[in-house]
């Protein structure tokens, strides 16, 4: 068994939440890849995977066993990239796409210790909240967050984001704090919806691997990650956000943590991009830094 490539069909089949998915996206028989996954759990003697029609989720082995294979991968990467184009000093635009709240909270501030390594480099953000075509908007490489899509893009794991309900103050006065999911008849949750999704006006959490959904009235539906957080700020709703991105606010009172027990699934992040082959060392050493960013500021939050 080749177990870093097994490893790789493991990480194929978690992060695009199905076989098939996995599949298209790796170009190989999908049987192919439910034979590596059984042999791996035989090997390992324990169930990585619960299987069934609709979806693939991971057991508590499963995570551990998926946080543990995206390090060794990435360090073996790593590993690759340091003995390659030492010599070539680091210049010239890095095309980027992230939404735009993740890079005002978590990469903006962290980017001036980025140019005094590399001042001969400049970033070049599109920072749109919908999902694009990197190859037709000659972008290098996009942070998206959630399940992927099948797709020619390469993706590497950047972590996975704790998600919070919250709602600020000034909401907590007016409407009061939701304690049950059945108090939420009588609240407004904030709707996120852009041109490529559809409105669903509920409250989303997450137990034992099922995703449910109350319904929950709005008072306003948002298109971008910075007015949906504008939203929550100035008491239109309750929102549900990665933590990350809003530390300083629950920090300073600014939001407050309500329903803790009925939280969104933790939401993977991936960095994309369209090859290995040749890529630019510029760009390798960015998404190199991205990855140890993330898992900095991960274990921070700890």
């Amino acid at each position: 068994m080749d177990k870093i490539e097994t490893m790789k069909r493991f990480i194929a089949v978690v992060q695009n939440g199905s076989f098939t998915r996995a599949s298209e996206q790796l170009k190989i028989p999908k049987s192919a890849i439910s034979m590596s996954i059984t042999k791996l759990e035989d090997h390992l003697k324990t169930r990585l995977l619960y299987r069934n029609t609709r979806q693939v989720s991971l057991s508590e082995a499963g995570q551990r066993y998926y946080v543990e294979c995206l390090r060794l991968l990435d360090e073996l990467e790593g590993l690759d990239n340091q003995f390659q184009q030492q010599s070539e000093e680091l210049s010239g635009v890095i095309n980027i796409d992230m939404p735009s709240r993740f890079f005002s909270s978590v990469v903006a501030p962290h980017l001036p210790a980025w140019f005094q390594q590399y001042p001969k480099t400049q970033i070049k953000l599109l920072g749109v909240d919908y999902r694009i075509d990197p190859i037709k908007e000659r972008v290098d490489c996009v942070i998206r967050g959630g399940q992927l899509e099948s797709s020619n893009l390469i993706g590497r794991h950047l972590g996975i984001m704790e998600m919070v309900n919250c709602i600020s103050p000034s909401y907590a006065e007016h409407y009061g704090r939701p304690t049950s999911l059945e108090d939420l008849k009588n609240h407004y949750i904030v709707d996120y919806s852009h041109a490529d999704t559809q409105s669903q006006n509920a409250f989303e959490y997450n137990q034992n691997n099922q995703t449910y959904l109350v319904p929950t009235p709005s008072l306003i539906s948002v298109g971008t990650t910075d007015a949906y957080l504008a939203a929550g700020l100035n008491g239109l709703g309750i929102i549900q956000i990665p933590r990350i991105g809003v530390r300083q606010q629950l920090a300073n009172g600014d939001l407050i943590e309500v329903l803790t027990a009925f939280t969104s699934a933790p939401m993977s992040l991936s960095v994309l991009y369209e090859s290995r082959n040749n890529q630019p060392r510029k760009l390798s050493e960015f998404i190199n830094w991205l990855i140890l960013l993330f898992k900095k500021m991960n274990h921070d939050t700890l």
